[in-house]
């Protein structure tokens, strides 16, 4: 049903829902990045029988939930999926599943980083950007029995002060800066 939600257009699985099926871990939560996701929701939920509901509506972000408590959710492809992908937190979360089929999208490594159970920073600024990624950071290394690599573990330690930043306590979403 994603595919004829997003028939004709460039649409990508992302994060956590790739990540999960490449370690074969149950996908309960699905992220679709597309060009126009309000649309794309909306006909989603229709094939579905899903509710839906923006996300944020900030972010053009739009969600379909089911009774059984999983989700599909529809966020804005703006640029390229490489783009897309250089903006998420880890390398294992920066990997992209064409929805029309195809091999990954993986310019950061995020396999290797599966394959060799490391946690690494897509950035230097990830923490800055959203502090509830420390947070996120901790609970992956614990729930995946991942390690930090060096460079991500000094960024955590240099960062930490930042989990208790008002925005943090907003989910990144609002922004709000000191």
């Amino acid at each position: 049903r994603i595919r004829t939600a997003v028939a004709g257009v460039e649409a990508y699985v992302v994060g956590g829902a790739v990540r999960n099926e490449l370690l074969g871990r149950q996908v309960v939560d699905i992220d679709v990045a597309t060009p126009d996701p309000e649309v794309a929701a909306r006909i989603y939920a229709g094939l579905s029988k899903g509710a839906l509901f923006p996300l944020s509506e900030r972010h053009g972000a739009w969600r379909v939930a089911f009774k059984d408590g999983t989700t599909v959710d529809f966020t804005p492809l703006a640029g390229t999926i490489e783009d897309d992908l250089a903006t998420r937190d880890f390398t294992i979360n920066a990997i992209a599943q064409p929805v029309a089929g195809g091999e990954h999208v993986d310019p950061l490594g995020g396999r290797a980083d599966l394959e060799s159970r490391t946690l690494r920073a897509v950035s230097e600024s990830i923490f800055e950007d959203d502090p509830l990624r420390l947070l996120r950071a901790v609970r992956l290394e614990d729930e995946l029995g991942f390690a930090l690599d060096g460079a991500t573990e000094e960024l955590v330690r240099r960062h930490a002060s930042l989990v208790a930043d008002p925005a943090g306590s907003f989910c990144g979403l609002l922004q709000i800066r000191r």
